[in-house]
């Protein structure tokens, strides 16, 4: 031990060591939050079976197919091979990361920022043949959360160039992560509440690069939005908009609701018309329930989910949900390559690899290896684990049959429930968590106090269907307290 060591009398550490106004503005990790309170009464269900059911998190119930753990496994084995292992004991590898025999000796290193050349192949064909994007740049990222990052890092500024607060449009409900990634990059702290009645949510001047707009049963109110982008214009049409870009979940996290594709048609052509970004997350785009991004009934029938192939939209997907890859952390940005390399959309993707490096440098390899393994599985494969969701779905709707208002249920894997007045959310789930077994997420998270989230693809059918047995019972002698 030093004689620093045994100095009693040590300056103690400035009182300047200070957190950003930024991280503590933003909102708590409400995920986090859940578990935590989960972790807290776990002894007391300790005897039960089932323990504790958790309908918070947006997870699935099943696993990645088979091919994405069979590539795994080949790529595991050939970076065992002993051809693959040089004298010295190194691993000999080429920097170009092609694929070919012995790939998975590559598994320890970098790839290219963008990520790993034979998904990036892939992804470009299935972005293609299911989403209707013709040749699109495409970046994988750690997931569609980094991905949503990489867009807000990339597009806002703090001030633009006529020396305003650039603006991010989300809509209430929000997704948490979202509103999270703004705050914490840009500020925001003034961001929630009810947009259509809390004045600080929808005041431009009040809320920094956050505007909040209103929804009616999880449809984004497109009359609000246009006129916020008229008030946002600069002098003439062609001199820009202090939004910078507008943010669409579909299907909807947290509303469960899936957008028709009239819908989706119209705000493209809106924020086309005030030349603006539209960030569109298709993280859900294999739980579109009843099939309403279709130009006609006619194409129903095909496991198609359209996209819009315009210099303005960004599109992000997601292997989490429907590969079931969460843990793995693999999403991936389509950007347009129209106008080749005088594009608004090259400009941004050639802009972007910049947060990438950054923040990143690459998506783990294996973990792409994997990605890579999933898609050979097939659209089909994932919509045959969606089948399996209807059960849940029921019986979750029938437990929160007694709430005044519930949206969604037609998109995505989520349900939200308005509680009866005078029942604070957060306390509601807490109790939920403690007496009944059962977590949801409080809507004060999405934006909405007084309302709940409930997730019902975590569990298998029957498991599903307890879970929503007790969350019935919580609801009606819960509310009836109030």
């Amino acid at each position: 031990m030093s004689q620093h060591d045994n100095d009693t009398t040590a300056t103690a550490p400035p009182s300047t060591l200070s957190i950003s106004s930024r991280t503590l503005q933003t909102l708590d990790p409400c995920v986090i939050l859940m578990k935590q309170i989960i972790s807290q009464h776990a002894s007391k269900w300790e005897n039960d079976p089932q323990g504790i059911f958790s309908l918070a998190q947006g997870v699935v119930h099943w696993r990645p197919p088979n091919s994405a753990y069979e590539a795994l496994s080949r790529a595991v084995q050939e970076n065992m091979e002993p051809q693959n292992i040089s004298n010295s004991g190194g691993t000999s590898y080429g920097m170009d990361g092609a694929i070919g025999g012995g790939d998975g000796r590559l598994i320890h290193t970098y790839c290219p920022d963008e990520g790993y050349p034979p998904l990036l192949t892939a992804l470009k064909d299935k972005l293609q043949t299911e989403n209707g994007l013709q040749n699109p740049h495409v970046m994988v990222t750690s997931g569609a959360n980094q991905a949503y990052v990489n867009c807000v890092l990339t597009l806002l500024d703090e001030r633009d160039e006529m020396g305003n607060i650039s603006k991010c449009v989300v809509f209430e409900p929000y997704y948490f992560n979202h509103v999270m990634a703004v705050q914490s990059t840009r500020g925001g702290g003034l961001c929630g509440g009810n947009a259509a009645a809390s004045a600080a949510a929808t005041d431009a001047k009040s809320v920094e690069g956050l505007l909040v707009g209103p929804t009616t049963e999880g449809v984004p109110d497109l009359a609000w939005l246009r006129s916020q982008l008229e008030d946002h214009k600069y002098g003439n049409d062609d001199a820009g908009n202090a939004i910078r870009m507008v943010t669409l979940v579909n299907p909807g996290n947290p509303t469960g609701v899936s957008l028709p594709h009239a819908f989706l048609e119209e705000i493209t052509q809106l924020t086309k018309e005030y030349g603006v970004w539209l960030v569109m997350d298709n993280t859900y785009e294999h739980f579109d329930v009843e099939k309403k991004n279709k130009l006609s009934d006619e194409e129903k029938d095909n496991d198609t989910f359209a996209c819009f192939d315009e210099e303005h939209v960004i599109n992000i997907f997601s292997f989490s949900k429907g590969f079931a890859m969460a843990g793995f952390r693999v999403g991936y940005i389509a950007l347009s390559s129209k106008n080749g390399e005088t594009g608004r959309g090259t400009n941004a993707y050639e802009e972007m690899l910049k947060i990438q490096d950054t923040i990143a440098i690459c998506t783990s390899r294996i973990s792409q290896m994997a990605a890579l393994g999933a898609l050979q599985a097939g659209r089909e494969w994932v919509y045959e684990q969606v089948k399996t969701l209807g059960t849940g779905r029921a019986a979750i709707l029938e437990a929160m049959s007694s709430l005044e208002e519930i949206i969604g249920g037609n998109g995505a894997m989520y349900l939200m429930g308005k509680l009866p007045d005078g029942v604070d959310d957060q306390e509601f789930a807490s109790l939920l968590v403690e007496h009944y077994g059962v977590a949801v997420i409080p809507g004060s998270f999405c934006g909405l106090p007084g309302w709940i989230r409930v997730c019902y693809s975590n569990l298998p059918p029957e498991d599903c269907k307890i879970a929503a047995s007790r969350l019935k019972k919580g609801i009606l002698e819960l509310a009836a307290t109030k």
